[in-house]
């Protein structure tokens, strides 16, 4: 599915990897040793793979999406320090890498793809992850404390005279659809040079469902936070599961 439409520079300016230290790297790197591997699947633009990179850990960041890769090359281009552990790809979940990983991670995607490519990705971490390996996955779930935000300013960015606003909103799209929007407004001084939007539709996935989904694939949830700070995961009332599974 087409993710970027245009945002990858933007969604990159408002995700610098080091200012704060990147949370998901933290955690991940809990289930790995230094000389390690990852498979990141959904890499983004790079900013959770250099992180791990930056703890000696070799990662394989596989992302779809042209404007994202293209985004993760150049910041590989500017990280010659870390360059030779991170290998670039630009495939979906399903492309054969030729090994196998301490870790295979999704964060942040299964919400945005259909049922049948959550089943691909879970599918594709299994075959790809080391026996005694983990799966760890990021997944928006369904939750009471989900409610729709009206469009507001997130963070601002200065380069210069120029100024970038990053605004969003988020509102129920029908039955357990949500739709999430994003804007990047950018000023000179005080007028107005460029405006882009993104809207994403996405779905929460159920308790049931995640559990399903890993017993379909012969995986077994072994630990469930409620997000990258280990804060213990309530079910029914927290909004992520981040789910460690294993082969059951």
């Amino acid at each position: 599915m087409p993710y970027s439409e245009g945002i990858a520079p933007y969604y990159d300016l408002f995700a610098a990897p080091a200012d704060p230290p990147d949370p998901a790297a933290a955690f991940l790197s809990e289930f790995v040793n230094e000389g390690g591997s990852v498979l990141d699947i959904g890499a983004g633009t790079g900013v959770t793979a250099v992180a791990l990179a930056e703890r000696g850990i070799d990662v394989a960041a596989l992302e779809p999406d042209p404007e994202m890769y293209a985004v993760l090359l150049s910041r590989l281009a500017q990280r010659f320090d870390v360059e030779s552990r991170i290998t670039p790809i630009p495939r979906r979940a399903g492309f054969p890498t030729g090994k196998q990983y301490d870790v295979c991670s999704c964060l942040a995607v299964l919400h945005l793809l259909a049922p049948a490519e959550q089943e691909e990705v879970v599918a594709y971490a299994k075959a790809e992850v080391k026996p005694r390996g983990k799966i760890i996955l990021d997944i928006p779930v369904h939750s009471p404390e989900r409610l729709p935000r009206a469009c507001s300013l997130n963070s601002t960015r200065s380069l210069g005279r120029l100024r970038v606003e990053h605004r969003s909103s988020m509102e129920m799209a029908g039955g357990d659809r949500w739709r999430t929007h994003w804007t990047f407004v950018s000023y000179l001084d005080s007028v107005q040079v460029h405006e882009i939007h993104r809207t994403f539709d996405w779905s929460p996935l159920s308790h049931e469902r995640t559990d399903a989904l890993l017993v379909r694939h012969g995986l077994k949830a072994v630990a469930d936070f409620a997000g990258y700070d280990r804060h213990p995961y309530e079910r029914g009332t927290s909004r992520t599961r981040l789910v460690v599974a294993s082969e059951a």
